[in-house]
């Protein structure tokens, strides 16, 4: 049989020289080479734009060339078997074996070597993590198509390069890959194994910076419920004492005539139990807590509303910049609630700038994607205020929401007006984040949810306002001692006739032995063994006629203002700390309403 001549292109220099000259099948006829040699994959390529071979070999010991095979020149090879070796000059390995035989005579074979080789390649190419094999000198010898993402760097620089980590087999170590202004948060693996017959390494590199992200998230989100929880329940023990000293501070003044020397002292003492009740409400906002009225809002507008305030509280040397985005989108919130948010943060910006500087107001249309800001995809409404100021030091900033944390010397604030603005926005369904660089400034981004849908909220004429007739028999409901006993002097003052019970449960009780003995039943909301809803639920069936208000500092349940009023589940309700004119009103248009529905 005539020998036969193959086209060769040997990449890597002269190792496979040897190689082949012993090359051919076993009992085949010797083969004619004509061999073309390129010493780099540059070389390589254009070799393979303006001719064809039978066969490419690449020798991997020479640094000169890429462990891996570019896809572009997968395609330049077109049908020619594309074979991977790793050889030295005298043709042999590490244990003095040649590694290669070209089998000449079996064609299907080498393309079968060189398919399982693509099909090896396309596996390490399709993992997601970052994979760099490097050899005993710390050269790397191969990079998947993720580390070229992950570090973005083209494969044929990486080859070559010498790295060192310093991390122990099988052990996981935290890295930051910097890609610019772009930092990666990644875990390193590293593990011994042989590469092309050589003992290597691996280096599994997993970008866990979305991970986390999220679990940062969640971690601030269940610290921040908890802390909320904290909170609600502190401003339910502090309102419960200041609706106590509310009470007992009217009726003194009651009795302060004329030019009574106490009554200034009184006046006082109400006024510091106001401030009070003011501090419990912020932290109701931060819990969440907080009496709403939703509302079709335009930002926008709000924000022209309250330019004329910026004005009047921050100094002129502060310049104040608003740059409304046309057609910005409506949200649904409460309007209090949104200008108290927008004040407390211009406010804030202005402690941070006491040099003078500039606030802007910027408002825009904003679609998030899936995972983005850790938001649920959807349309928002992006409110940026920032400032010029001192910025917040990077150890402060996973607290600036925690209620009482402020970074204000000592009596400069309360440490609840970052509390109150991040309450605020997460009971209208967004998310506050800050951003920060000393010296530098502050930008605060608040997203709301856009308005899919128009809330036509007309309020209700108000009922007249009834005197209280007195002789009406009340059964009330409230679990701690100093407020119902301070609440029933109050009624019994006011010429009501008053049972007192410490829980529902007892209400209930009382209420079957004395069916017709009550005329209206004032309860408060969080009691042990039954609260005031659980309980106005029992009384729907039991006394469907009877009147159940509500009287709370904090509710489990949620809040609903409504035309003037506040709800919990459909009854009637009043914010502690009242005041004495506000809850004879509320308990006396109640009892009229009653009667209307009687006679009519």
């Amino acid at each position: 049989m005539d020998a036969s001549t193959y086209r060769v292109l040997v990449i890597g220099g002269e190792a496979a020289a040897p190689l082949l000259a012993a090359g051919g099948s076993e009992g085949g006829d010797k083969a004619e080479f004509d061999l073309s040699r390129a010493s780099t994959i540059a070389e390589a390529r254009r070799r393979l734009e303006t001719a064809s071979y039978d066969t490419i070999l690449m020798n991997l010991a020479s640094s000169q060339v890429a462990a891996a095979f570019p896809e572009e020149l997968y395609a330049l090879a077109s049908a020619s078997p594309v074979v991977l070796f790793n050889q030295s000059a005298d043709g042999h390995d590490g244990a003095g074996q040649a590694r290669l035989r070209l089998p000449l005579g079996a064609p299907a074979t080498r393309a079968l070597s060189a398919e399982s080789h693509r099909h090896f390649g396309q596996l390490l190419e399709a993992v997601p993590d970052a994979l760099i094999v490097t050899n005993q000198d710390n050269e790397v010898a191969f990079v998947n198509r993720a580390a070229h993402e992950l570090f973005g760097k083209a494969r044929d620089d990486f080859i070559g390069e010498r790295v060192s980590f310093a991390v122990s087999e099988g052990a996981v170590s935290e890295i930051e890959v910097y890609r610019g202004k772009d930092v990666r948060r990644c875990e390193l693996r590293v593990s011994r194994c042989e590469w092309e017959g050589a003992p290597a390494q691996l280096l599994l590199i997993q970008d866990v910076t979305e991970q986390k992200r999220l679990n940062e998230e969640l971690r601030q989100s269940q610290k921040m419920e908890a802390v909320g929880v904290l909170a609600g329940g502190i401003a339910h023990d502090f309102n419960n004492l200041l609706v106590v000293m509310m009470i007992y501070a009217e009726m003194l003044r009651e009795e302060c005539l004329g030019d009574d020397p106490r009554l200034p002292d009184v006046m006082e003492l109400i006024k510091a139990i106001e401030r009070g009740r003011d501090l419990t409400r912020q932290l109701l906002a931060f819990s969440r807590k907080q009496p709403a009225t939703p509302t079709l809002l335009d930002l926008g507008a709000t924000l022209a509303d309250l330019q004329k305030m910026f004005r009047r509280l921050l100094p002129s040397n502060i310049e104040i910049s608003i740059d409304v985005e046309e057609q910005s989108w409506p949200v649904i919130a409460d309007r209090v609630q949104v200008e108290q948010l927008i004040m407390n943060l211009a406010l804030n910006a202005r402690d941070a700038m006491p040099s003078g500087g500039q606030l802007t107001i910027r408002l825009a249309n904003r679609t998030i994607q899936c995972g983005d800001e850790g938001m649920e995809p959807g349309d928002y409404v992006m409110m940026t205020v920032s400032d010029t100021g001192t910025g917040i030091p990077p150890d402060d900033l996973d607290r600036i929401f925690d209620p009482f944390f402020t970074t204000k010397v000592r009596g400069g604030g309360t440490g609840l007006g970052l509390a109150t603005c991040y309450g605020i926005v997460k009971q209208a369904g967004g998310s506050i984040a800050v951003r920060s660089a000393i010296g530098e400034g502050t930008s605060f981004i608040v997203l709301l949810p856009r308005a899919n849908e128009t809330i036509q909220t007309e309020a209700a004429p108000a009922p007249p306002v009834q005197q209280a007739r007195g002789g009406e028999r009340i059964l009330l409901v409230e679990d701690n001692s100093l407020a119902q006993r301070a609440t029933a002097a109050m009624l019994t003052r006011a010429g009501y006739s008053v049972q007192s019970t410490s829980n529902g449960e007892e209400a209930l009780r009382f209420l079957r032995e004395h069916a017709d003995a009550v005329d209206l039943v004032l309860s408060d909301v969080v009691m042990p063994r039954l609260s005031g809803p659980e309980l106005a639920r029992q009384l729907a069936v039991s006394h469907p006629d009877l009147p159940v208000l509500f009287m709370t500092g904090y509710s489990n349940d949620p809040i609903i203002a409504d035309a003037g009023e506040h709800r919990i589940g459909g009854r009637r309700t009043i914010m502690k700390p009242f005041k004495r004119e506000d809850l004879l009103a509320f308990i006396s248009d109640a009892i009229e309403r009653k009667r209307c529905a009687e006679a009519s």
